[in-house]
């Protein structure tokens, strides 16, 4: 379980050529080969406990960001990598102003933050600053806006559900009054 750099470069490398882009631009996806998970194990083995998401950054340094995203996704998913990869720490990387690690993140399976109107926020601020990349925004921002719809729905949803209606509220508190005394 050697941990040097240069094993960890050269099993990194191993990784990404059995990493396939396949499609047109825009339209481009990543399929693997099939002795991809056992040479991934054998990366995983290279890695350290804490650090990891950067060293994998930076060990990535002309890659396509695709490839790095999708790498970045099979840990992330994974149960085994769960410890591995830093999800938080990629979702910061759209606050950076690094237009590779933003790319990154774009496709990587994750928001820019737990609240939908904050990722929202986020998404028309990268899209003023990064015109270049709105093939990756775009589509992040109509999966965004497509959350928040749902959101409200849901909202709207338990509101009228749950909520008591107003020419009955006074006959309940008596009901609730009556209880009380007892």
């Amino acid at each position: 379980m050697s941990r040097s750099l240069p094993a960890t470069r050269q099993q990194l490398a191993r990784v990404y050529d059995l990493m396939y882009i396949t499609g047109k631009p825009g339209y481009e996806e990543v399929t693997l080969a099939e002795e991809m998970f056992s040479t991934l194990s054998d990366l995983l083995d290279l890695l350290p406990e804490e650090g990891a998401t950067e060293l994998l950054f930076r060990l990535s340094e002309g890659v396509p960001a695709l490839k790095v995203a999708e790498l970045y996704n099979i840990l992330i998913w994974s149960a085994d990598a769960r410890g591995t990869i830093d999800a938080e720490e990629i979702q910061e990387w759209f606050y950076s102003k690094q237009r590779r690690r933003i790319e990154i993140a774009c496709q990587v399976d994750l928001f820019p933050s737990n609240s939908m109107d904050e990722s929202e926020r986020v998404v028309k601020m990268l899209l003023d600053k990064y015109p270049e990349i709105d093939y990756l925004l775009y589509p992040l921002a109509k999966e965004i806006k497509a959350h928040l719809k749902e959101e409200k729905a849901w909202s709207d949803y338990r509101r009228d559900t749950f909520e008591m209606p107003k020419e009955l509220t006074p006959d309940i508190m008596k009901i609730i009054q009556g209880i009380k005394t007892r």
